[in-house]
């Protein structure tokens, strides 16, 4: 009895809301066969979609971080270059520190070298000229002597007598 009570009340209300079983039924495969329709040819391909711009991004992140990591290499080798060349620079640049002054100091050593020769050369040329003058003033003093000797002796002088005062001067004379 309660379920008659309960299945006149249930066609009771069903009929004050119009629900009709056929009808219901009907809408029912409609409804399924939409969400069926629009499940395989509409929601299947966003969600492949969707799966496929899921992975293309985490793909690019991978990139990115795989671009940042060769940039923070690059960036640390062109540092490690750039102290290289630098280093290599403070090298040569001393190398070419003690070039240069190995180069002053050979001609400094040649230019004192070359001033003693002609400090050298200068000394024996003028003591070959003062020995030129010496022989020179030996010979005017000598004739001199012999000058002198023949006013004081009133007597002509020879050759020979002139050679004698001169060679006996020349042997006092300093």
């Amino acid at each position: 009895m309660k379920s008659l009570l309960i299945a006149s009340s249930f066609s009771e209300i069903a009929d004050q809301f119009g629900l009709h079983a056929e009808a219901f039924i009907a809408h029912l495969i409609a409804f399924i066969i939409l969400a069926a329709v629009v499940a395989f040819f509409g929601i299947k391909p966003v969600m492949r979609q969707l799966e496929e711009r899921r992975r293309r991004i985490e793909e690019g992140e991978a990139m990115h971080a795989r671009s940042e990591k060769e940039l923070a290499e690059v960036q640390e080798r062109g540092v490690g270059i750039v102290n290289e060349a630098r280093d290599q620079a403070k090298e040569e640049l001393e190398h070419a520190r003690r070039l240069a002054e190995n180069l002053r100091t050979e001609r400094a050593a040649k230019a004192e070298a070359d001033a003693q020769a002609i400090l050298q050369n200068a000394r024996q040329q003028a003591e070959i000229d003062t020995r030129r003058q010496e022989e020179a003033l030996r010979g005017q003093f000598a004739a001199l002597l012999a000058q002198a000797t023949q006013k004081v002796t009133g007597k002509v002088l020879t050759e020979e007598d002139h050679r004698a005062i001169n060679a006996e001067a020349i042997n006092h004379l300093p």
